[in-house]
């Protein structure tokens, strides 16, 4: 019976289980989706001819129009016909699609603004001919990062100015009064850009020269795409993320990318948003190509294919649309550092210092650099729907210390940061390894488990289970840092898996969690009997021998032998007999028991203990999954929000050893993990924040934080301090807990009083004038300098109202020296070497007194007193 009600209460559980399941599943398809749309909900609303058929009428435009086709400033009165306003048939490019595109010719002036200070122009020159020297990285894949501040367009422009229907027909739009998505209301903020470029030589155009002349610096071009994060500092929106197509001009440094959707064909129009003829025509040339191929592709496909391929949405955007701002990006790549290019004699040199660099970075050879230049550019982005601008803080609008416009580095030295800090986390988990290992050394007994907090280690195993989650995901996903995640996956999960089997070694160890978890023992009766021990069988008679005489005939036939009676070290007989009485046995071993017999009793038997543990990790799961997701959508947060959830849980991270300290207060302990391992996990732990909170090029860019990080290591090193203070002085020290919340627990560290010992709570202490005359020779060996200590520490000890006594300790057999209170004498103001000497020795419930470092060696064996066998309970 008890066992089908197990296996029923198991099955029940393995349903809630996957009932949760569900619900967590159902929650991250839900949530936990970056695109706006509902994506399993809505219909396609252009079928995949309509959708490809728009696209090569749109290339048809793009390969036919010529520079000057789009001039769309304002219409002038009188003016003559071929100075009129020209606009294109392309969407977002037709005058009635209302878009404010009377900014773009300031649009073009920002772009030659910025070209022009990172590359100022030649004396009589071109302001686009720079010559052949390259001065700038040729392949500009990487990530940088800076600020920028928005400036309003000269017309201010609203959903109501556009009728979205007549735009792009065909497209399900969502409501009237939904906001526009990725639109930027607040003055400045931040911006991440991530760039990707391709060398094969489909995505490159490379001009001819003619006349054997110089080629211009438009003369060369190739596809590149961006990733680009804008975070609102100012207002409370969330940032948003998207995706960007355009053109590089390797030799100017200048690209120009723009967002294509259903009510924008940027792609189709990019060359004419060049600021100069020479961009557009490399530009048109290489997009006629790279868009005939990307649309043949589409249609030799044999499935059909609604998307779009050149999506700015992350996620992709499947049914009904949000309408979103759309951006054109100028970016201008600055030039190398000048002192860098000089060390490296960039002038004297007949070929390119940059080439060399690029060709290193991308295959190394082992050739030292000792410090790479930064990847540094400028930004314009233009949204000419929503009409504003954002621009990149730096000079020469700005000082030198307001901002340095977009700054970051390459792919090839980003992967190489990652990798080094894959591998020194790696190592950071290795020493944790270390660090486990030996405490599992040091806790090898269940009483030194018991002084364990099982919350402690579990916020521990939390933090190395998100470790081993992200570095597995990581090393799934990731191509160039694969062995350094994998070597990360696997140490963390080494220290997951040994900090899960001490945490179940704790759980399994823990007195009260054992009572409540055991099942009660079904007893069917109970029967008393008194019985007492038999009398032993009449031994034979001994054989008679020659030369003996025979017994007397009142002699009775030989006896038992008695059991020997065995005197306590304390002499304390009659406390020993009432003992045994009280226990009960008989007051002499062998005269009579009093036994209780159970007529049937049934013990159920135990479940393993890794059964009893799944459900811990079941929940340990969960749990990771909630702070994972949860942690992966606060990067959409405003600033101010995602600062307070990280802080807040960092903050509960390093609150790791509270429940310790409330364990050690709780149970009257003095120890729990070893000082090894409290100093190790905290600086093991700590080094981690330590990288992205203090160093600034971290690979995840995120911002310094030198405040927050004090005073997380202050946080923890003020919750060891009060360990230490728990070991050193006493473990309910300073607890803001009324005395009556914690449970009554023997101080094995108690004052000593004299009404103490004539009551014979303590046994054993002897004068220590008295115990010198049987430990003369013991003095004698000491000398005459060990005697006058004795006395000055007697007589200090008196003036105080306290006595010195000795006695030996049963384990070390060596004498101990310890100051009573004297009879009616009031608690002493103990220092704090009185204090040491208190914690020097230890008392036991059964008024055994022995060294402190003695008895603790002993517990971790046995939980028993050396001298009675009477069970002690645990420090």
């Amino acid at each position: 019976m008890p066992e089908q009600e197990q296996d029923e209460q198991q099955r029940r559980q393995q349903s809630d289980r996957g009932q949760m399941l569900l619900l967590v599943l159902i929650f991250y398809l839900t949530f936990f989706s970056e695109s706006d749309a509902p994506a399993l909900i809505s219909t396609p609303y252009l079928t995949a001819s309509e959708s490809l058929g728009r696209q090569r009428a749109a290339h048809g435009i793009l390969n036919s129009t010529n520079w000057g086709d789009f001039s769309p400033h304002a219409h002038k009165e009188g003016a003559p016909p071929w100075q009129e306003p020209k606009y294109l048939n392309l969407t977002g490019f037709r005058e009635s699609d209302g878009l404010a595109w009377e900014d773009l010719d300031y649009f073009k002036d920002r772009c030659r603004q910025w070209s022009k200070h990172a590359y100022p122009p030649q004396e009589g020159g071109d302001e686009w001919a720079h010559g052949s020297a390259k001065r700038t990285w040729q392949n500009a894949t990487g990530t940088v990062q800076g600020k920028w501040i928005r400036r309003q367009g000269s017309a201010a422009k609203y959903r109501d100015n556009f009728n979205l229907t007549a735009v792009a027909p065909g497209v399900n739009w969502m409501g009237d009064d939904v906001d526009w998505g990725w639109n930027v209301t607040g003055s400045h903020g931040t911006v991440v850009l991530r760039l990707e470029e391709d060398d094969t030589p489909d995505s490159w155009y490379r001009e001819t020269p003619k006349d054997e002349k110089e080629s211009h610096t438009a003369g060369v071009a190739r596809e590149i795409s961006a990733v680009a994060t804008f975070q609102d500092e100012e207002t409370s929106a969330a940032s948003f993320v998207m995706q960007l197509y355009g053109v590089h001009w390797p030799l100017q440094g200048s690209m120009i990318l723009t967002t294509t959707s259903e009510k924008f064909a940027g792609i189709f129009g990019l060359p004419h948003l060049t600021p100069h003829a020479k961009f557009f025509e490399t530009s048109q040339r290489l997009l006629n190509h790279t868009v005939d191929e990307t649309l043949r592709e589409r249609e030799r496909s044999r499935l059909p294919d609604i998307s779009n391929p050149w999506n700015p949405v992350i996620e992709g955007d499947f049914g009904g649309t949000l309408p979103r701002c759309e951006y054109i990006l100028y970016l201008q790549l600055h030039a190398l550092d000048h002192h860098y290019i000089h060390d490296k004699g960039f002038m004297d040199s007949s070929h390119s210092i940059i080439d060399d660099l690029e060709r290193e970075l991308r295959y190394p050879t082992g050739a030292r650099n000792t410090k790479l230049p930064e990847l540094q550019m400028s930004l314009v982005a233009w949204s000419p729907d929503c009409s504003y601008y954002l621009e990149s803080k730096g000079p020469p609008l700005f000082p030198f210390a307001d901002g340095q416009h977009l700054v970051g580095v390459k792919e090839e030295v980003l992967l190489t940061r990652v990798n080094y800090s894959l591998l020194v986390f790696a190592f950071v988990y290795a020493v944790q390894v270390i660090l486990l290992k030996g405490q599992i050394k040091e806790s090898p007994t269940p009483s030194t488990l018991n002084r364990l907090s099982f919350w402690s280690m579990s916020m521990m195993l939390l933090a190395d289970g998100l470790v081993f989650s992200a570095s597995s995901a990581w090393s799934v996903s990731a191509s160039d840092g694969f062995h350094s995640a994998l070597l990360l996956t696997f140490v963390s999960f080494m220290s997951s898996a040994i900090g899960a089997g001490l945490l179940a070694s704790i759980r399994s160890s823990e007195p009260e969690r054992r009572a409540r978890d055991a099942p009660p023992a079904t007893n069917t009766g109970t029967t008393n009997t008194t019985t007492t021990a038999p009398a032993p069988p009449p031994a034979p008679a001994a054989p008679q021998t020659s030369g003996t005489l025979p017994p007397p005939v009142t002699a009775g036939p030989p006896r038992a032998p008695s059991p020997p009676i065995i005197v306590p070290s304390d002499q304390d007989i009659d406390a020993e007999i009432a003992e045994n009485v009280a226990a009960g046995a008989g007051a002499v071993p062998g005269l009579g028991t009093t036994t209780t017999a159970p007529a049937t009793t049934t013990t159920p038997t135990n479940r393993p203990q890794t059964a009893q543990f799944a459900p811990v990790i079941f929940y340990f799961f969960l749990l990771i999954l909630a702070i994972m997701v949860l942690t992966i959508l606060s990067l959409s947060w405003p600033p101010r929000a995602r600062s307070i959830y990280i802080n807040t849980i960092s903050f509960l991270y390093f609150s790791l050893w509270l429940p310790q300290i409330w364990r050690n207060a709780r149970r009257n302990s003095r120890r729990s993990f070893s000082w090894n391992f409290l100093t190790g996990q905290s600086l093991c732990r700590l080094a981690p924040f330590a990288y992205f909170y203090l160093y600034d090029k971290n690979f995840l860019f995120v911002s310094t934080d030198y405040t927050t990080f004090s005073i997380l290591v202050a946080w923890v090193w003020a919750q060891l301090l009060t360990l230490i203070l728990q070991n050193f002085w006493e473990p309910r020290l300073g607890i803001p807990f009324p005395r009556g919340w914690m449970p009554e627990v023997w101080d094995y560290h108690r004052i000593l009083r004299q009404d103490d010992i004539e009551s014979g709570v303590v046994v054993g202490l002897e004068f220590l004038e008295s115990a010198s005359s049987s430990s003369s020779s013991t003095a004698e060996g000491h000398g005459h300098d060990h005697r006058g200590q004795l006395r000055e520490r007697a007589k200090e000890l008196r003036q105080r109202g306290m006595t010195l006594r000795n006695v030996d300790c049963a384990i070390c057999r060596e004498e101990m020296l310890v100051p009573v209170v004297m009879t009616g004498k009031p608690d002493p103001s103990w220092s704090m070497a009185d204090m040491l000497e208190r914690k020097s020795y230890m008392i036991t419930p059964c008024r055994h007194m022995f060294h402190t470092k003695c008895l603790e060696q002993w517990f971790r064996k046995r939980l028993v007193c050396p001298i009675c066998r009477e069970d002690l309970q645990p420090l």
